[in-house]
């Protein structure tokens, strides 16, 4: 960590220690915005374009033979197999399913739902046997699902939520961005968003090695004499990849200062998760040039280390 005054001048640090101490306290304990919790837009789009499909498969609410009128609706409505694993929280259109036999272990037995115009029978027998043994049909029999579509929905909501780390850290970037937007129009500088190499080079004109071709950093800023990449995270909860994130952060200082050292590097990294690995925090924080969290940002840090070239 590289000490200066602005620590003393924006946020009372007299020290790395202090600065560190104030990274760990300060800490966010959410980001989260009213569009964190579920994306309802992106679930009714995805159940909305395949509602017909799932209106037919209400017909098979109640059926006591159920096995036998799902295999005679997918005779006359062969669309309906690309909605099951839709049904069961699934996004794959081929889906593999260990079935051990007495001299395999393992033994799978594939199922496709891919678009067809029409099933052989072979083909119905089979995708009757992955609705009835996975539950599905049981689920229509027993009228546990009353509408289709509302189960749909349902699960499309469970889907989503899976989500949320990224929503985490598309809003972590998006805070990040009204801070820098506000320093670069402020101060008349440029800034890129998802900053490749071949980007930097074509609209800031500066040269950047990377470790990896298909590397972007979320934020590239040109004072007009120096060119800082930024990059961001949240991390909510704490555990063991919080280690290897340090890690990462570190080798990726130590690359571009090799390569490019001309060039600042700053990330900014929040979120409560951290107080369960300051430990290895506080080995990037020592290597790492700049290491800010949201409140440090707040408090002007970030303007400063640019404007003055830091």
């Amino acid at each position: 960590m590289k000490y200066s005054n602005i620590f003393k001048n924006r946020i009372e640090c007299a020290n790395t220690d202090e600065v560190f101490n104030y990274l760990i306290g300060n800490l966010k304990e959410t980001i989260n915005s009213w569009d964190f919790f579920v994306a309802w837009e992106k679930v009714m789009n995805k159940v909305g374009n395949i509602e017909v499909v799932l209106n037919i498969l209400n017909y098979l609410i109640g059926k006591k033979n159920v096995v036998e009128e799902f295999k005679a609706l997918l005779g006359r409505y062969p669309e309906i197999a690309e909605v099951l694993p839709v049904l069961l929280a699934l996004r794959e259109k081929n889906v593999k399913v260990l079935e051990p036999l007495g001299n395999n272990v393992f033994n799978y037995k594939e199922y496709k739902f891919h678009r067809k115009k029409k099933y052989n029978l072979d083909e119905i027998e089979t995708l009757a046997e992955f609705a009835e043994k996975t539950g599905l049909l049981a689920m229509f029999e027993n009228k546990n699902i009353k509408s289709v579509v509302d189960y749909a929905i349902g699960v499309e909501v469970g889907l989503d939520t899976n989500a949320r780390k990224n929503r985490s850290g598309t809003a972590m970037e998006m805070i990040t961005e009204l801070f820098v937007k506000k320093i670069c129009s402020v101060n008349n500088l440029q800034y890129l968003t998802q900053a490749t190499s071949n980007k930097i080079k074509t609209d800031l004109g500066y040269d950047v090695s990377v470790d990896k071709s298909e590397r972007s950093f979320d934020f590239a800023i040109d004072n007009g004499c120096k060119l800082y990449l930024i990059e961001t995270n949240y991390y909510g909860g704490g555990g063991s990849k919080l280690k290897s994130v340090a890690g990462e952060f570190t080798t990726l200082f130590n690359f571009l200062q090799k390569e490019s050292p001309e060039h600042g590097f700053i990330w900014i990294t929040d979120g409560k998760g951290w107080e369960t690995a300051k430990k290895p925090l506080r080995e990037s924080f020592d290597k790492v040039n700049y290491i800010l969290n949201l409140d440090m940002v707040q408090n002007g840090i970030l303007e400063d280390i640019i404007l003055q070239g830091l």
